[in-house]
């Protein structure tokens, strides 16, 4: 009776175990795809904010679009929505109101606090201040 016992007690510890890592794979998983998406779109918008006569374009804009449709699989509503904001603001980074709403994209994107909005701002736009 022991003898079963045990091996029900392996055989329930494998299951959760295989399970569990499955889980925890499949979440680390999606974080590196969000992470991705994050980072390809932030590289799309500085590229196209940095625009000359070598840069191509198209190509800029087709992988900024493939990072958007990306963010909208993955990102969390909260970048979403803040994605949006910028989209309805012109989607580049000019004027101080698309700064700000750039900026708020990035906060949202980290989904922490630790960083100050006004040291994200200076390493995004550099220091402004007159």
């Amino acid at each position: 009776m022991n003898v079963i016992f045990t091996v029900v007690g392996i055989v329930i510890g494998a299951l959760l175990t295989f399970f569990l890592t499955r889980r925890h794979e499949s979440e680390k998983h999606k974080r590196a795809m969000i992470t991705q998406a994050y980072s390809d779109y932030l590289r799309g918008v500085a590229e196209g904010a940095h625009l000359n006569l070598e840069s191509n374009e198209a190509e800029i804009h087709a992988r900024i679009a493939d990072a958007k449709a990306r963010i909208c699989l993955y990102g969390s509503p909260e970048v979403v929505a803040q994605l949006a904001a910028f989209e309805r603001a012109g989607a580049s980074i000019v004027t101080p109101a698309q700064h700000e709403m750039f900026a708020s994209l990035v906060l949202t994107m980290r989904d922490d606090s630790k960083v100050q909005r006004a040291d994200l701002e200076t390493v995004l736009f550099g220091n402004r201040a007159t």
